[in-house]
């Protein structure tokens, strides 16, 4: 009986200190009646981005949706050549269908049509960074001003979260040994795991181009932090 007691003790005063920042609800259904430790574990992995996915908005305004369609058609095959150029393969390279609308602007409160829009969306994924100054030459040679997003990703980004998963794992691990020492007791085993959601950050800018930069714009960017997090309930012996 005296054993039940304190084994019912010592449950209760190692839940408390290590849940007491973990989400109560959740941890209610799968805490086991057994002595447990339970602890939350954290692996991060860092690595630099190798993709750079690009979106371009080729646009014009006209008198007659014709005139602008000619236009932008004329702009968008200079722009896909100047990619294929630069060794980005079709599979790589999604242009949209074209948008035609009305153009208005405000003059003395007043909507006045300023012609017929034409519009037509490109977006280029580039796996070699690299070339990715000479891309941007080739894109203001093509004529465009201005990118709509340039946001930079992972290729690896599964196998970099496995290794995150198994870093937390490791985390974990250790944590509870300690814990566990530290009451007296040895671990006895896993009795539950939660594996919290970890949402990729993807890196992205809005870009204006100027002919005179070009290649020489700066690629600005930093590792990128994969991460998983665990909560492990672990039974004492």
């Amino acid at each position: 009986m005296m054993k039940n007691a304190q084994n019912l003790i010592l449950n209760s005063v190692i839940a408390f200190v290590l849940s007491a920042s973990l989400p109560i609800i959740s941890l209610a259904a799968t805490l086991p009646d057994a002595p447990h430790v339970v602890v939350a574990a954290r692996g991060e992995v860092e690595a630099m981005p190798d993709i750079a996915r690009l979106q371009l908005q080729i646009s014009e305004t006209s008198d007659s949706a014709v005139k602008a369609k000619s236009a932008v058609d004329q702009r968008s095959a200079q722009v896909l050549n100047a990619v294929a150029e630069q060794g980005v393969p079709e599979s790589d390279i999604r242009a949209s269908q074209i948008r035609v609308y009305p153009d208005y602007d405000w003059q003395d409160g007043k909507r006045v049509l300023r012609g017929q829009r034409v519009e037509r969306s490109v977006d280029i994924t580039l796996t070699d960074l690299s070339r990715y100054g000479a891309l941007l030459d080739a894109l203001v040679n093509a004529g465009i001003s201005e990118l709509g997003n340039v946001s930079f990703d992972l290729s690896r980004r599964e196998a970099l979260q496995a290794e995150a998963v198994q870093a937390a794992i490791a985390d974990a691990n250790a944590k509870a040994e300690v814990l566990a020492a530290g009451f007296g007791r040895k671990l006895a085993g896993v009795y539950h795991i939660d594996e919290g959601a970890s949402a990729p950050v993807v890196y992205e800018r809005a870009m204006m181009m100027d002919a005179k930069v070009g290649a020489q714009a700066p690629m600005l960017v930093g590792t990128e932090t994969v991460s998983a997090s665990l909560t492990v309930v672990f039974l004492l012996k």
